[in-house]
């Protein structure tokens, strides 16, 4: 298998409990590889809990892990800027972003890698959700999307055991 077919990036449901449904059948329909998942921001959160629920390695980039509190302030009616869709985030949304929060993390599982300069999130709340982690990278500057996240690519492959070199 080349590294392309390695790699898996859907397109995911708006609505928390759908997006979790769509992550879990693909692990499962590819639990017999070796699976490691990679999130940013709502994807960091998701990430920490199909890890959790799967024993799965992950790496959280500028990860949102207070979403369920931090996507308070969006309630009501929404856009996609990505794909143009209309939705409406609801108090049921929340209540299903509470029943995906973890409390105590697995260390050996995670890459936590964050950027000071996160202009959305707050990094020290990833720090205080992940006080241990197999691997940290922290950085001063930067911003939400993780400012040249592609230096970490050899890196990457690596804690995920595509690249054994």
């Amino acid at each position: 298998m080349g590294l392309p077919d390695a790699i898996i990036s859907p397109r995911l449901s708006w609505q928390p409990a759908q997006a979790i449904k769509q992550l879990e059948a693909i692990i499962e329909a590819n639990q017999h590889q070796g699976i490691t998942l990679i999130g940013s921001s709502l994807g960091g959160f998701y990430a920490a809990y199909l890890a959790e629920k799967y024993h799965l390695k992950a790496i959280l980039v500028n990860p949102a892990v207070q979403a369920p509190v931090l996507l308070q302030d969006f309630l009501g009616p929404q856009l996609n800027p990505y794909t143009n869709e209309e939705y409406e985030l609801t108090q049921a949304h929340m209540i299903e972003l509470e029943q995906l929060v973890i409390t105590e993390p697995t260390a050996d599982l995670y890459w936590l890698m964050i950027q000071e300069g996160d202009e959305v999130l707050d990094y020290k709340e990833a720090l205080k959700a992940f006080p241990k982690t197999a691997r940290l990278t922290h950085e001063e500057k930067g911003d939400h999307s993780f400012t040249e996240f592609e230096r970490f690519s050899a890196e990457i492959l690596r804690f995920a055991e595509i690249l054994t070199e």
